[in-house]
């Protein structure tokens, strides 16, 4: 009998356990900063199809008079990529040299990278709409 007992006890604290293994699910919410930096990432590493998850290709380039925006974004890209590999030029985007600022309003969000040393170095402006639940950057813009 006192096996009885001992077994519903085990096989009651085993669903407990799994009940509340499965309520706690994470969702994972990728913010606007999160996607530009996965951008910059992809962008940095030529990885064209990750990178083109997190960017609608044709508008950003369309607002700058492109008439062959994904063949222009690969240009541009590669040919960051290929000045990265001079020991003078970095490849690598220094976050830390950036004040960061992410403005999110409603399906419209704004991430502006502001220069921390020289106030001369333009802001990088990225735009970001949100679609189907997840953020694009829709305009990168370079002010000073």
């Amino acid at each position: 009998m006192e096996n009885k007992n001992w077994g519903l006890y085990f096989t009651t604290i085993f669903t407990l356990i799994m009940f509340s293994c499965t309520e706690n699910k994470n969702t994972i919410l990728e913010t606007p900063f999160v996607v530009v930096v996965k951008l910059v990432s992809a962008e940095q590493d030529l990885y064209f199809d990750e990178a083109k998850k997190y960017i609608d290709i044709v508008q950003v380039y369309k607002k700058i008079g492109s008439k062959n925006p994904e063949e222009d974004w690969k240009k541009l890209i590669k040919f960051q990529y290929n000045i990265g590999k001079d020991k003078k030029i970095s490849n690598n985007f220094g976050y830390y040299q950036y004040d960061i600022e992410e403005t999110i309003l409603e399906n419209k969000a704004k991430v502006c990278f502001k220069r921390k040393k020289d106030n001369k170095s333009p802001e990088i402006i990225y735009g970001l709409e949100r679609r189907q639940n997840k953020w694009i950057v829709i305009s990168i813009d370079y002010s000073k």
